[in-house]
């Protein structure tokens, strides 16, 4: 089980819904599942599934007829099975006496609040159906998590002739790009878009050869493209490789069959509009790219070690989930 699994497969913002919904339990609450002797309670599984609910709601899904019903019934298992992933990885911090303090959960709270304010993000957490309690129990639990993974896998560390070996086996994967572009979109709104996408290529074209007449770049990006970047001048900020690229596919493609400091000589057109692009970047050599490797190739096998330990722990744990039995039956 890695961290991201760990954290939980339905995430709202940075965190997964709080471990333990507030409010009193009742000595004669129905027990949907036991950990280790910790029973977790139809209160506790019914509070996340609604949790879970609202967020889908917010994002425009109805629970309507069947496909509402399957879906219901998933929430139903994925809540209860998170839950009980996260009562174990209490248990086994507490095995392993890590403890969080309130200063910490407070310092981590103040963060998530303070781009947006105190008061905007409490309406925040009222849409989502959370509450301030609820969401410092999960940040409590993070930060067990995170401590737990430290403890387990902090002696790990992968030497330079792994970082060697991997990168002669996968060098030409492993190519990375930054790019600056302009774009021209076509106006949406235009009655005919045939002729407004004609116009865009027109005015990227007109760009183009600016560029070829020593215009600068970044100039022309800050004042006509029409994306985020232009006020950077057309930098994308990050980057990248050819296979694991975030942007579409005839962007990417273009991008790198550049040389450094070249632009593409005609648009390069895609569903966002017309592209004029830059290559800025190029890391391809083993000193350029050793510290990112060194950096991916640790966390792999850091959470191949956790893995391993942590299904050790579910093995050999006491979990009995009445919901499972229920439907076998």
């Amino acid at each position: 089980m890695s961290r991201r699994a760990l954290g939980g497969m339905l995430v709202f913002l940075v965190l997964a819904v709080a471990l333990v919904a507030g409010g009193c339990r009742s000595e004669k609450a129905e027990v949907v599942a036991e950990v280790n002797g910790t029973k977790v309670t139809r209160e506790q599984l019914d509070q996340r599934v609604q949790q879970y609910k609202t967020m889908f709601e917010l994002q425009g899904f109805r629970f309507d007829g069947d496909e509402g019903k399957e879906m219901l019934a998933l929430l139903e298992r994925e809540s209860l099975n998170q839950i009980i992933l996260e009562t174990l990885l209490l248990d086994e911090a507490k095995k392993q006496n890590i403890s969080v303090t309130k200063e910490d959960i407070q310092a981590s709270y103040d963060e998530l609040v303070a781009p947006y304010g105190e008061q905007a993000f409490k309406e925040l957490l009222k849409q989502q159906n959370l509450t301030e309690k609820q969401l410092k129990a999960d940040i409590e639990l993070m930060l067990l998590q995170d401590r737990l993974f430290e403890k387990v896998t902090g002696g790990i560390t992968v030497g330079e002739d792994q970082v060697k070996e991997y990168y002669e086996a996968h060098k030409e994967d492993l190519v990375q790009y930054r790019a600056s572009h302009i774009l021209i979109r076509p106006d949406q709104e235009a009655e005919d878009q045939e002729e407004a996408n004609r116009q865009a290529k027109a005015k990227a074209e007109a760009l183009i050869k600016e560029l070829n007449q020593g215009a600068d770049f970044a100039e022309l990006a800050k004042e006509n493209s029409a994306d985020g970047s232009a006020a950077n001048g057309g930098d994308l900020g990050q980057y990248f490789t050819r296979a694991e690229s975030p942007y579409i596919t005839e962007f990417t493609e273009a991008a790198v069959s550049l040389k450094v400091g070249e632009y593409t000589q005609e648009p390069v057109e895609t569903v966002f509009g017309y592209h004029i692009i830059k290559l800025t970047d190029k890391k391809e050599s083993f000193e350029e790219l050793k510290d990112d490797l060194l950096a991916r190739l640790e966390k792999e096998e850091k959470n191949r070690a956790f893995d391993d330990y942590f299904a050790k722990v579910r093995e050999e744990a006491n979990i009995i989930n009445y919901l499972e039995e229920d439907s076998s039956e």
